[in-house]
């Protein structure tokens, strides 16, 4: 494992340790998975091309109704949400429990956002 995704899984580690996330992933924007702490029943690849195509499809919406890229996309379902956020040429993605406090994850997400840049 290079140095640099060491410290992009660490820091993956951290927003699962400071928040209510449960799994969590960068992925680059054309979708290959660059670290994850996601659970063992996940298909990272299937989750990496997902995660990158929600991206491209949030944007190509955020252009179409003019108010420009998004910084999160949201999916609430029944027993999970799914967060995702855009973070230069890269995704980071996240699952928690429906009923998670999404401000505290949000606030998480900025943190590492910001970590995750530095790195790469």
């Amino acid at each position: 494992m290079s140095a640099k995704i060491k410290k992009l899984t660490e820091t993956l580690s951290q927003l699962i340790a400071n928040s209510e996330v449960e799994g969590c992933a960068l992925v680059s924007t054309r979708g290959q998975m660059m670290a994850a702490k996601l659970g063992k029943d996940v298909d990272d690849k299937a989750v990496s091309a997902m995660a990158a195509a929600l991206l491209s499809i949030g944007n190509r919406v955020g252009e179409a109704l003019d108010s420009g890229p998004p910084k999160n996309i949201l999916i609430e379902g029944e027993r999970k949400m799914v967060l995702v956020r855009s973070i230069g040429n890269a995704t980071l993605i996240a699952t928690a429990p429906a009923d998670a406090k999404v401000g505290l994850i949000d606030f998480e997400m900025d943190k590492v956002a910001r970590e995750m840049e530095q790195i790469l």
